[in-house]
């Protein structure tokens, strides 16, 4: 694993950016925020990166003050001019019950290795350019544990239920509501803008979701999930698979442990159910609309 850091300071963290997306095959990033000030920075490197016919993702929080209606317009852009390709996803803006979403997460997929930015900067001018940041950015052989325990928090992060797919319509109305409380005197706005604020989470939850397939998995989690078979099946069923999975990962001396442990991640991702006493059973995911 080869480790630098990004400041700002020594190491601007648009300068590691524009050097990793043009080459990256896959490109993922889960912020908190984006302003279109920010996302116009990449501009040429995602579009680098797109057009040589890599794919790109962002996750995106929305709090109505720092993720401005510009980005999500730009991206929608995008989304359209590179159907195939470029896909974004938006947090459902925090509620006095909600968890709040502040991840600062990249993944970049490359022909012979993953890299991977974690640290402190948002998807700003300044988290990119001019703030005092700290961030990690590593790098990894394919195989390595750390990707595969990447890949997990991201899919985590992805697939939470408070995520949702924008259109248009969400993206004018999500202006309109962060322009009513940018002049309200009041933190979330008078009785009005929070009839309008309520409005706009009935039409969340109208729109897709990320929801994921099969077909999407990666490393271990698609490894035990092929070997699942179709009917009900106890957890010591995959044990006759040890010696095919240590094939693949020669280094993991505790394959039983690992097989439980994905068994719980793809719980967490839908895919399959937990019947108690190490029962388990796929998920019927037919009608369900997939959404990658």
């Amino acid at each position: 694993m080869n480790v630098q850091f990004a400041d700002n300071m020594h190491l601007r963290l648009i300068d590691v950016l524009c050097d990793i997306l043009p080459r990256a095959r896959r490109a993922r990033m889960a912020v908190a925020f984006v302003k279109y000030s920010g996302l116009q920075l990449l501009d040429p490197f995602l579009d680098t990166c797109l057009t040589q016919g890599g794919n790109v993702e962002f996750i995106v929080g929305l709090d109505f003050h720092t993720t401005d209606a510009e980005s999500l317009q730009a991206m929608m852009k995008r989304a359209s001019a590179f159907a195939s390709q470029f896909k974004f996803y938006c947090y459902s803006a925090p509620t006095d019950r909600a968890t709040a979403y502040h991840p600062k997460l990249y993944l970049f997929d490359e022909d012979e290795s993953i890299k991977s930015i974690i640290g402190s900067s948002n998807l700003t001018r300044g988290g990119l350019i001019k703030n005092i940041e700290v961030n990690a950015v590593l790098e990894f052989a394919p195989q390595a544990q750390e990707v595969e325990t990447l890949n997990d928090i991201y899919a985590r992060i992805k697939y939470q239920p408070t995520r949702f797919c924008p259109n248009d319509d969400y993206i004018q109305a999500y202006a309109d509501v962060a322009e009513r409380i940018s002049k309200s005197v009041y933190p979330k706005g008078d009785a009005s803008t929070r009839r309008a604020l309520a409005a706009l989470r009935e039409k969340e939850r109208t729109l897709p979701t990320p929801f994921i397939s099969p077909a999407s998995l990666q490393g271990w989690q698609k490894l035990v999930f092929d070997k699942l078979p179709d009917e009900e099946f106890n957890t010591s069923a995959l044990y006759q698979y040890v010696g095919t999975f240590r094939a693949t990962y020669p280094d993991n001396q505790h394959i039983k442990a690992k097989i439980r442990q994905v068994l719980q991640q793809l719980r967490d991702l839908g895919l399959i159910t937990h019947r108690g006493a190490g029962q388990w059973i796929k998920t019927d995911l037919n009608g369900v609309v997939v959404t990658e």
